[in-house]
């Protein structure tokens, strides 16, 4: 989102964005035209008087919710003036992880949505499945990626001294549904040197560290926590793999590919098919035998490198910030 809010066109619309708090930050907007208000809540939920007292105040055309608000902003939905068009961001499935009785209530609130911005095209089937009723207001929208910010990142110093044998990198939180453990499966099965990178940090490190020692894979596996950086390492890297049992668009498969860097995942939901076409500019796999073959065959006869970068601009920032300007200016005049 703050890569949204950092190139929206301020000259043609008027932008307010509403924060939750300044702790703890993963945004940085740099936008000096955009007005932030800071609603210093400890939880979302708790800004519901701030946020319609903002809105009344700023009587927007569009209020534009994404993760949490967007859940509060569906309830506050009678209580905004009517002229205010609500278009919210899902990144998540929907109703992949809610008991019986969320998914009725999601399925009644959710049509007080007038337009929902879905990353993928199974995203939204998975909406439509569920909630049909919402299809025709339900609309695919990829993240943008800043392929030139992405290259000049990449000329950064890097931190570490690489050794001489295939490298490899996973950047994810160490969480269980990012699949490392999967991963180091596959590499427990390759009998030739390897040096494998994960980058970032979380509630799986201890069952990662315990897996390396339990599989003597110390040596060749390096958990560097997490790094402002990782796009320097990236570059170095001959291949990306990727373990995770649910992605809904997975942007770190894109900074690869225009690092030229060759994708390996695991056919999982999500929009990883809708981007790594397989035996074309990476592999997508069903099992870690498969996910091993795939890595030897990858090493062995590795794609062009100007085959893995050249279909990105459908996802560049440049196109995507596009379809969304020429969305909040036509939906202006319905």
């Amino acid at each position: 989102m703050s890569t949204l809010i950092n190139h929206w066109d301020c000259h043609q619309f008027d932008v307010v964005l509403g924060l939750n708090s300044t702790e703890k930050p993963f945004y940085l907007i740099t936008n000096s035209a955009v007005s932030i208000k800071y609603f210093g809540k400890s939880r979302v939920r708790y800004t519901w008087r701030k946020l319609l007292l903002l809105i009344w105040q700023e009587r927007p055309d569009y209020i534009f919710s994404v993760l949490d608000f967007t859940r509060l902003m569906i309830l506050l939905k009678p209580l905004i003036p009517k002229s205010c068009k609500l278009i919210a961001r899902e990144s998540n499935y929907l109703f992949e992880w809610l008991n019986t009785s969320q998914k009725v209530l999601s399925r009644y609130l959710y049509r007080n949505i007038d337009l929902l911005v879905v990353q993928s095209a199974l995203m939204k089937q998975h909406v439509i499945n569920n909630l049909p009723e919402i299809a025709s207001s339900t609309l695919v929208i990829q993240n943008p990626i800043d392929l030139s910010l992405v290259r000049q990142l990449a000329q950064m110093p890097l931190e570490y001294d690489i050794p001489n044998c295939p490298i490899f990198i996973t950047i994810a939180r160490l969480d269980t549904i990012k699949g490392h453990l999967r991963i180091l499966d596959a590499l427990a099965l390759l009998d030739s040197p390897f040096c494998y990178y994960i980058v970032g940090e979380g509630q799986e490190r201890n069952a990662i560290e315990k897996y390396l020692e339990k599989h003597q894979l110390q040596s060749k596996v390096i958990l560097t926590g997490e790094l402002k950086n990782p796009f320097p390492l990236l570059k170095k890297a001959h291949l990306y793999l990727q373990g995770s049992y649910s992605e809904a668009f997975p942007n770190v498969i894109l900074e690869a590919l225009c690092l030229e860097v060759t994708p390996i995942a695991f056919t999982i939901s999500g929009g990883t098919s809708e981007i790594i076409r397989s035996g074309e500019n990476g592999f997508l796999v069903n099992n870690t035998t498969d996910f091993a073959k795939s890595i030897s065959i990858a090493l062995k006869e590795p794609f062009l490198p100007q085959k893995l970068s050249r279909d990105l601009y459908p996802f560049e920032l440049k196109a995507i910030m596009s379809i969304y300007e020429k969305l909040f200016v036509e939906r202006l005049m319905i």
